[in-house]
C-alpha cells in the first residue's frame, strides 16, 4: 500500500466501501460486483478476479483490492510480469500451457 499516498488510499477506501455496499458482503467484494467494476470479457475477467483474490476466499477484501491495484498501476516490471503470468496460469501449475494461452488470447478478441 505504500505506493499510494494518503489521498489515493482515501479514494480507494471509499471506492471499496461503495463496491462492498453493492456487493452486500460487508467488508468484501464478491466476484459479480468486481466484474461489474472491471468489465473484462469471460475468462479474462474470471482470471483477474482470481489473481486479486490471493486468499482464495471467493471474495476480495480491502488489502487484496489495494495490493492488486498497486501491482497493476504502480508495480515495477517484475511485479507486472508476475501478475500477468498469474493471470495466464489458469490451472496454477507454475507454467502456461498452449491451451491456457489460447483461451486467454481468445477472450481478448471477444
Amino acid at each position: 500500500m505504500t505506493c499510494f499516498d494518503h489521498c489515493e488510499i482515501t479514494v480507494l477506501r471509499q471506492t471499496f466501501k461503495d463496491l462492498c455496499a453493492i456487493s452486500g458482503k460487508g467488508t468484501s467484494v464478491d466476484k459479480e460486483t468486481f466484474l461489474q467494476y472491471f468489465p473484462l470479457p469471460g475468462l479474462l475477467g474470471e482470471r483477474l478476479f482470481a489473481v486479486f483474490d490471493t486468499k482464495r476466499s471467493g471474495k476480495v477484501d480491502f488489502e487484496e483490492f489495494v495490493c492488486g491495484l498497486a501491482v497493476t498501476c504502480r508495480g515495477d516490471w517484475d511485479q507486472k510480469v508476475d501478475f500477468i503470468f498469474s493471470l495466464y496460469d489458469v490451472h496454477g501449475t507454475g507454467a502456461v500451457s498452449r491451451e491456457e494461452l489460447t483461451a486467454l488470447v481468445s477472450a481478448l478478441n471477444q
